[in-house]
């Protein structure tokens, strides 16, 4: 075989490796088994020892490759905001109160052009990591943390192991930035364990310290997962609502939670969080609550920021969990300025996969 068709071979496997990775590992419609895939996938292997070349896309990519010496700063392209929280109805209640006062005083100077009234989005809060991928004329070439919301660390080379997170989409219309959340599975965390030296306490932990792992074979080892729920930054594209949006993101081989719910009225949404709350327990994955977002566009845009918060989203967060344990005695601790605090020792009791004691 010529270089020239060598070439031609791997672009084609690379094409046909990538498609069943996305058919299996985001959509869950496997098309072959594991052995006719291990074949397609042995074969790019050879080839690519063979020529000593790597396509920027190519699949072998996902394996951990050596140890990493630091962390390089990255600064986002658009700021990756916190969220006000609340933890009950008349919390939530006053925040849609502020929204649609806000959406009135708009309307009011812009009787032209007026906000429509306001619709939410319902998704659920993953209990992982964020994590924030550039893509460049359709090449995945960084991922980074949260960070401070402005700077993150580069982990593009742990970022590359999980593999529903496509290393090229579609759209080559510009830079773009999308987030979202990298997890571990519960039921990935427990197979983990059963054969682990040292076994993990809990999947959220697990999840960000094997991203933040200067070891990539870490990461790769723990089998992460990710869900991708927003378009950050974006060059020569625009949404005008959430639906758009999301229908971009499953477009372009993204893997986005199905559990995403639109609703009319706040009544709606306060109903929604009742039925997530209920069956949280049975996913695979930790949420620690549900975030209701302003579905249109232009009334996000509108209605802005604060110096912390986006207007035009709010965290509703589950009752903290109670888990009862057994005093065993009361310490006093006296600090450097003579200050007495008591400091209670209780029986050790786990609480979500924390240790208490």
């Amino acid at each position: 075989m010529s270089a020239t068709d060598q070439m031609s071979r791997m672009k084609e496997l690379v094409e046909q490796i990538n498609k069943h990775d996305m058919l299996y590992y985001t959509l869950d419609q496997p098309e072959i088994g594991d052995a006719e895939y291990d074949k397609l996938y042995d074969e790019l292997v050879r080839l690519e020892k063979e020529t000593g070349e790597k396509l920027p896309n190519s699949p072998t990519q996902r394996v951990g490759g050596e140890l990493l010496q630091g962390f390089a700063p990255h600064r986002h392209l658009a700021p990756l905001w916190s969220l006000d929280k609340a933890q009950n109805v008349e919390t939530l209640m006053n925040w849609k109160t502020r929204v649609e006062k806000q959406i009135a005083s708009y309307n009011d100077s812009h009787p032209e052009d007026p906000l429509p009234d306001p619709s939410f989005v319902v998704e659920l809060k993953f209990d992982g990591l964020t994590i924030n991928l550039t893509y460049e004329q359709g090449k995945l070439v960084q991922a980074a943390t949260r960070g401070n919301g402005s700077v993150g660390e580069g982990i593009l080379p742990q970022v590359k192991t999980i593999k529903s997170i496509p290393l090229e989409i579609d759209y080559k219309g510009g830079v773009i930035e999308v987030q979202g959340e990298g997890i571990m599975n519960l039921s990935v965390l427990e197979a983990y364990n059963k054969t682990a030296a040292e076994p993990l306490k809990n999947a959220r932990n697990a999840a960000a310290g094997a991203l933040r792992n200067l070891d990539p074979n870490t990461t790769a080892k723990r089998r992460l997962d990710a869900y991708i729920y927003n378009v950050g930054y974006i060059e020569g594209r625009s949404f005008e609502n959430h639906q758009e949006m999301v229908q971009f993101l499953k477009e372009n081989r993204f893997k986005v939670n199905p559990y995403i719910s639109f609703f009319g009225s706040i009544e709606d949404v306060i109903r929604e969080l009742g039925r997530i709350d209920e069956m949280r327990h049975t996913l695979d994955y930790l949420i620690d609550g549900a975030v209701i977002k302003l579905a249109d566009m232009r009334t996000r845009a509108a209605l802005g920021y604060t110096d912390k918060f986006p207007r035009w989203a709010i965290a509703w967060k589950f009752e903290s969990q109670e888990v009862p344990t057994v005093l065993k005695e009361v310490l006093w601790e006296v600090g450097r300025t003579g200050k007495i605090t008591p400091v209670a020792r209780v029986e050790p009791t786990d609480i979500g996969g924390v240790t208490v004691q």
